[in-house]
């Protein structure tokens, strides 16, 4: 009787664990320009890329991903460099600052003949430990399918199983044309650019900068026609844009 008892506390409590136990809060970090070619004109994609695998792994459900923006304020809070944010210690301060279990930390490399290399490192930020360290090699017309390979590889190897939902929103085609997402990328630049100026008063200057970001975006989303995060990045400048103009 003590026994079933026992046993019957005991699986209460392993299930409560496993119903407290939420979402990976997962912090995607800015990506290194490790580049061979073009690494000049692709600078912006060290915060662009990082804001696209962010929109992409927000489609699965068991991952929790901090917005961009919020990680790029503690990286400007803290005055850290490329180098230091890679440092264990670093990572660690970071995570209890944003509340975040895992870090991603990466990089990227143009090659020739059109090539495009982008590594990833998966980090528990409790103890610094690099969980696992992924990377997708290929055509840069495979841009896009390339960020979404790398999400499903972070799911595994965080033990997340995907949905047919989440499956299905992880395998649109591309469209080929990587120049948009360059051009998405330096939207988030110039974006960037604005919320700094807009928090140091300077208005006007921040219009003219969320407009700049709206071009770029705009200028994404017509060369591609089928990304939505940058129209909704368009029409979100634009409505930043009136407001500060009121």
């Amino acid at each position: 009787m003590r026994y079933h008892l026992f046993l019957m506390l005991l699986i209460g409590c392993v299930i409560a664990v496993a119903q407290e136990k939420g979402p990976e809060t997962i912090a995607i970090l800015p990506f290194e320009n490790n580049s061979v070619v073009d690494k000049e004109k692709l600078d912006p994609l060290k915060k662009g890329l990082a804001d696209m695998l962010t929109t992409e792994m927000s489609k699965v459900k068991a991952l929790k991903v901090l917005e961009r923006a919020k990680i790029q304020t503690v990286v400007e809070e803290l005055n850290l460099n490329e180098t230091e944010l890679i440092d264990k210690n670093t990572t660690q301060k970071m995570g209890k600052l944003l509340g975040a279990h895992v870090m991603l930390f990466g990089g990227f490399t143009n090659l020739f003949d059109d090539k495009l290399r982008i590594d990833i490192r998966i980090v528990r930020t409790e103890t610094g430990e690099v969980l696992k360290a992924e990377e997708e090699t290929g055509d840069l017309k495979q841009f896009l399918p390339m960020l979404q390979s790398l999400v499903k590889k972070v799911a595994s190897n965080l033990d997340v199983a995907l949905s047919s939902d989440e499956e299905h929103a992880l395998g649109a085609s591309d469209d080929g044309k990587f120049n948009s997402y360059v051009l998405y990328a330096q939207g988030v630049d110039l974006e960037d650019s604005a919320i700094k100026t807009e928090r140091a008063g300077k208005k006007e200057d921040a219009i003219t900068m969320y407009d700049n970001a709206r071009i770029a975006y705009k200028k994404s989303w017509e060369e591609s026609q089928n990304y939505e995060p940058a129209k909704n990045k368009m029409e979100e400048m634009a409505a930043k844009v009136a407001r500060l103009k009121k």
